[in-house]
């Protein structure tokens, strides 16, 4: 499509529907056409029309861009329920997504009990789906539906349990499950609400901050660091539990291409026996 065909469609498109826009949703922003020209980003998030501060956890427009076709879901907003339709499209050659979004208004669907339940259950489902049952962080799942879509995400770390499978083969599982919920509580604990933290492998923890500088950053994960290496468990006292980190600034770099970078830097931790491996790619 040309700029011109899909600033035409969405002036079609907004008889039918409550809101219709397009968003680059790897940049979280909504997208704006004038006159054939090329586009322009808004000032605000495509978030904040549902009055959010931070990203959906289920964004069909993340799923719809993975998948090159077409996503549906409901969205709450206080007590109101949108149905959300996302189509993948490309204007110019540039991948978009095109959000259809209609308010649904028929009472007879819904009594107020009735319309608090289908939120819970959906939310319920959502949190389910994209929770890690063991540590209560994001799971591999959210990373491969949600965070892959992303980009400008500069700030990732790669963390691994220290010496995990010993700990598993001399203390048992149940143990090695209680460090891996000793070490996410740390990463809950002492994040920001805006964080994304993903278990992402068996003892691998993933973490992704927006909006930190490169020192801030990188003097955080030290911080986490320390605060893991002074874990204690109870029941097994003599256990010591400890991670090494890569962690880089990885400006306007896909959030895969990202992971990827900070996985190698945690390799090279791994192999020097250094703690921590940080990064900032030359300007």
């Amino acid at each position: 499509m040309t700029y011109r065909e899909v600033e035409n469609l969405v002036a079609q498109l907004n008889g039918l529907f409550d809101l219709v826009r397009v968003v680059d949703v790897s940049l979280t922003k909504e997208i704006v056409f004038h006159g054939g020209d090329s586009p322009k980003e808004k000032e605000y998030e495509c978030y904040a029309s549902w009055r959010k501060k931070h990203r959906c956890n289920n964004c069909v427009s993340a799923k719809a861009l993975l998948s090159k076709g077409r996503e549906e879901k409901f969205e709450f907003v206080d007590n109101d329920v949108y149905f959300v339709i996302s189509k993948y499209i490309e204007v110019e050659k540039a991948p978009y997504l095109l959000e259809m979004v209609t308010k649904t208004t028929d009472e007879t669907l819904w009594d107020a009990a009735g319309k608090n339940q289908f939120q819970e259950l959906i939310s319920g489902y959502t949190r389910k789906v994209y929770t890690d049952s063991l540590t209560g962080v994001y799971n591999r799942r959210y990373y491969d539906e949600q965070l892959c879509a992303l980009s400008r995400h500069p700030a990732v770390a790669v963390l691994d349990v220290d010496n995990f499978k010993l700990i598993n083969d001399t203390y048992g599982h149940t143990a090695g499950d209680i460090v891996l919920q000793q070490v996410a509580g740390e990463l809950l604990a002492n994040m920001r609400t805006t964080d994304i933290i993903v278990r992402y492998g068996g003892d691998e923890f993933l973490v992704v901050m927006r909006g930190i500088a490169p020192d801030s950053f990188f003097h955080k994960m030290e911080f986490i660091r320390k605060k893991i290496n002074r874990i204690r468990i109870p029941s097994v006292s003599d256990i010591t539990v400890s991670v090494s980190i890569g962690a880089g600034y990885f400006e306007d770099m896909q959030i895969k291409d990202a992971v990827v970078a900070a996985d190698k830097l945690l390799y090279e931790a791994k192999v020097t026996k250094n703690s921590m491996v940080t990064s900032i790619p030359a300007m």
